[in-house]
C-alpha cells in the first residue's frame, strides 16, 4: 500500500524548488507526496531588515506549528534559516549534498565605485564595507525575483540602486537569467557565507521513522559534518540567524577542513582561520581568533 507524506516548505519558488529533488527521491520509493506551502513572517515581513524584529524563527514557525498540529509530516528548510534549539517531536532526516555555499554580488553595469547595494544581512553589509569602502548600503526586502528587478530597475524606495547581494545557491536553483548585470562572486576568505548557507535540512515528524530511514539515501554526512561545525561556531557567539557571522567548513584533497570565520560586531572586523582534522580542536581555534574562547 502507497504511503502518503505532507510536506510543508515556504512558499516561493526557490524554496518549493530547492524542495523538487527531494520529493521526486519520495516519490520514487513509493511515497504519494502533497504539498503544504506558507508565506512565513519573514516572507511577510518587508517594512524593514529582519533583524529590527523581534524574536526569531522568521522562516519557520509557521512550517513547525503545522507540524505540531498535525498538519504536515515533513519540512524542507534552507538550513541556514532553521534555529539552533529545535522543537520537540520533530527528527532530523536527511541533510542533502550542498549546493555553492557562496555570496554573489550581483550590479549592474554602470555600478560606479560609490555604488548603492541592497542587502538585509548585517553579516554581508559589516563585512562588504571593508571590502568596498565607497559603498554605501540600504535595505531590501523580497524575493530573489523582486531584488533583482530592483537592481535592473536601478531604484529601490525612491533612491538609486545598484547592486544586491544573493546566494549563489539560490540563484543556480532557479537557473535565473542574469544577463545585463554584472557578477561578482565573493570568496570565502572575502566573505564566509552564513551558518549553513547552501544547504537543505529535511525534518520528519518523530512519529515517522519511515521518512528519516529513507531519506537516508539523500543525505550527505560531509555536508553534515561542515553544516554542524559551522552552527557550532554560531552556537559560539550565542546563536540567532541575523547575527553578523560568516562561518564556512570546506572539505579539502588531503581529508582535513578549512574552516573560515569573520565575526563584525558593532564597529570591528574579526577574521580567523583553521585547518584540521579534528572538529572540537578547530572550533576552538576559530572561536578564539574571532575573540570568544
Amino acid at each position: 500500500m502507497m504511503k502518503h507524506v505532507t510536506v510543508a516548505t515556504r512558499g516561493s519558488a526557490l524554496a518549493v524548488g530547492q524542495a523538487e529533488p527531494m520529493v521526486r527521491f519520495l516519490e520514487s520509493q513509493g511515497y504519494e507526496v502533497s504539498w503544504r506551502k506558507f508565506s512565513t513572517s519573514g516572507d511577510q515581513w518587508l517594512q524593514g531588515p529582519l533583524d529590527k524584529q523581534v524574536g526569531g524563527g522568521f522562516f519557520t514557525k509557521e512550517l513547525e506549528d503545522a507540524m505540531a498540529a498535525g498538519a504536515a509530516d515533513l519540512l524542507i528548510h534552507s538550513l541556514k534559516d532553521v534555529s539552533l534549539e529545535r522543537p520537540a517531536g520533530i527528527l532530523p532526516a536527511c541533510i542533502p549534498l550542498r549546493e555553492d555555499p557562496s555570496d554573489w554580488l550581483v550590479m549592474r553595469p554602470d555600478a560606479p565605485e560609490a555604488m548603492v547595494i541592497g542587502t538585509s544581512a548585517v553579516r554581508r553589509e559589516r563585512v562588504l564595507s571593508q571590502i568596498f569602502p565607497k559603498a554605501r548600503f540600504t535595505w531590501i526586502r523580497g524575493n530573489v525575483q523582486t531584488r533583482l528587478q530592483r537592481v535592473r530597475d536601478g531604484l529601490l524606495r525612491d533612491e538609486p540602486l545598484h547592486a544586491t547581494m544573493l546566494a549563489a545557491a539560490g540563484l543556480k536553483r532557479l537557473g535565473l537569467d542574469l544577463g545585463g548585470l554584472k557578477v561578482r562572486p565573493l570568496s570565502p576568505s572575502e566573505l564566509p557565507s552564513a551558518p549553513g548557507q547552501g544547504a537543505l535540512l529535511a525534518e520528519a515528524r518523530a512519529d515517522r521513522p519511515d521518512l528519516v530511514e529513507v531519506l537516508s539515501g539523500m543525505h550527505d554526512p560531509m555536508t553534515a559534518r561542515c553544516v554542524t561545525l559551522e552552527r557550532q561556531v554560531l552556537a559560539g557567539i550565542g546563536g540567532g540567524c541575523q547575527q553578523p557571522l560568516g562561518a564556512l567548513a570546506t572539505p579539502q584533497a588531503d581529508g582535513s577542513l578549512l574552516l573560515q570565520a569573520a565575526y563584525a560586531p558593532e564597529g570591528e572586523l574579526r577574521r580567523a582561520e583553521a585547518r584540521g582534522t579534528d572538529d572540537r580542536a578547530l572550533l576552538a581555534e576559530i572561536l578564539k581568533g574571532i575573540g570568544l574562547s
